[in-house]
């Protein structure tokens, strides 16, 4: 039987997406630096709807630099072996971007081409073009922390199919998204200090 599949692919919701509502216990675990991850079906069933956020002692531009450049990536993504800009507006208003993950030593390599849409430094949108992702669409915003700083925040819905149990592949996807906020939080503050 073959099982829906949460996979990682997070530069690649077209949708815009209001922001989140945390709940207390959440919002306590963003106020001491730590990063939230919310997974729960996406409307029709055949998908899961990530709903992530860290708050980063960074200003905007510092985390949308971070976030932006392929060598940043692979030093913040779990697995990530290849990160390639295939085509590049001039103005830099848009990328399409090729990834190539080890995510669980089971499962294939996972193949993503995504187009990435910019509004620097406050959102990144990005929609499947091709892969392994049979849906890998969302968005990255960057927004004014409650503490100043940036609330950084992850919306998608993503999926494949492959022959494994939901929450096998959840359970990893949650632990995944979390280990990506951590190092991106450390990445933009080792950035910022130099």
């Amino acid at each position: 039987m073959i099982f829906r599949i949460a996979a990682l692919a997070l530069f690649a919701l077209a949708a815009t997406a209001p922001a989140r509502a945390w709940t207390p216990a959440q919002t306590a675990t963003l106020a001491a630096g730590e990063p939230v991850v919310a997974l729960a079906p996406a409307p029709g069933g055949d998908a899961t709807q990530i709903n992530a956020a860290i708050d980063i002692p960074a200003p905007a531009k510092t985390i949308w630099s971070v976030m932006t450049d392929c060598a940043h990536a692979m030093r913040f993504v779990p697995g990530l072996e290849s990160c390639r800009v295939l085509e590049r507006d001039p103005k830099r208003r848009w990328e399409i971007i090729e990834h190539e993950i080890s995510w669980m030593w089971f499962l294939p390599r996972i193949h993503s081409v995504f187009r990435a849409d910019y509004d620097p430094p406050k959102r990144l949108q990005f929609h499947r073009i091709s892969g392994t992702l049979s849906r890998n669409a969302g968005e990255w915003r960057l927004t004014t922390g409650p503490k100043g700083g940036t609330r950084v925040s992850y919306d998608a819905v993503i999926a494949a199919n492959v022959p494994v149990p939901d929450f096998m592949l959840e359970g990893a996807l949650k632990r995944d998204i979390a280990t990506v906020l951590r190092r991106l939080k450390r990445e933009c503050q080792s950035t910022a200090q130099h």
